[in-house]
């Protein structure tokens, strides 16, 4: 497990920032690095490389801030949410590779961002039992999913993946979240069959 923390702790907040996974502390810590944040706060942040978890849950939020992805990791004993910006190529990496993993067992979360001239590149990689999983949904194979549509903002061509992103968010309600419900469900019930 890549990250660690006090043991009073029983839900840790993270976010991925120029390929990092990024948690924040109120005080500075051994490790944190200081920054002031847009709105003028000095932040004490730590950063990894990874996380190695079992999935919990795959929601969305919105707030002043925008729509993101909500992803909870449960790893020895501690529950971990990772906020991603929900247009984003952390989170359309996450969501074109999850269907090929097991949920019922780990598996390590990597982001990463290469630069190359004034582009930006933000994925995540999914490995799970020693193998980096690939994408479900491809150019090649979409398996329903939606092209990028080309529209004009402000007399320039841009891509938008409204539609995309909307198909996403439908596929994971109707095939990820009832697979993580149901072994919610099937654990509560092996424990119920425990004789005390």
């Amino acid at each position: 497990m890549g990250l660690n923390q006090s043991q009073n702790e029983s839900l840790v907040f993270l976010a991925i920032a120029n390929g990092k996974i990024v948690r924040q502390f109120k005080d500075k810590t051994e490790k944190s690095v200081s920054r002031v944040n847009k709105m003028g706060r000095e932040v004490h942040e730590e950063f990894y490389d990874s996380l190695t978890g079992i999935l919990k849950d795959v929601s969305t939020k919105e707030s002043e801030y925008g729509k993101f992805w909500v992803v909870k990791m449960e790893s020895e004993g501690k529950l971990y949410q990772i906020e991603m910006n929900y247009s984003g190529g952390y989170a359309a990496s996450f969501l074109k590779t999850i269907p090929n993993a097991d949920l019922t067992k780990e598996f390590t979360l990597t982001p990463k961002l290469t630069i190359d001239g004034d582009k930006k590149k933000s994925v995540i990689f999914i490995n799970q039992g020693g193998l980096g999983l690939k994408w479900f949904f491809t150019r090649d194979n979409p398996n329903g999913m939606p092209e990028l549509a080309k529209i004009k903002v402000k007399g320039k061509d841009t891509w938008d993946d409204s539609d995309r992103m909307e198909f996403l968010e439908n596929y994971v309600k109707s095939n990820i979240l009832p697979k993580l419900n149901n072994k919610s469900s099937q654990v509560q019930e092996d424990e119920d069959e425990i004789p005390f």
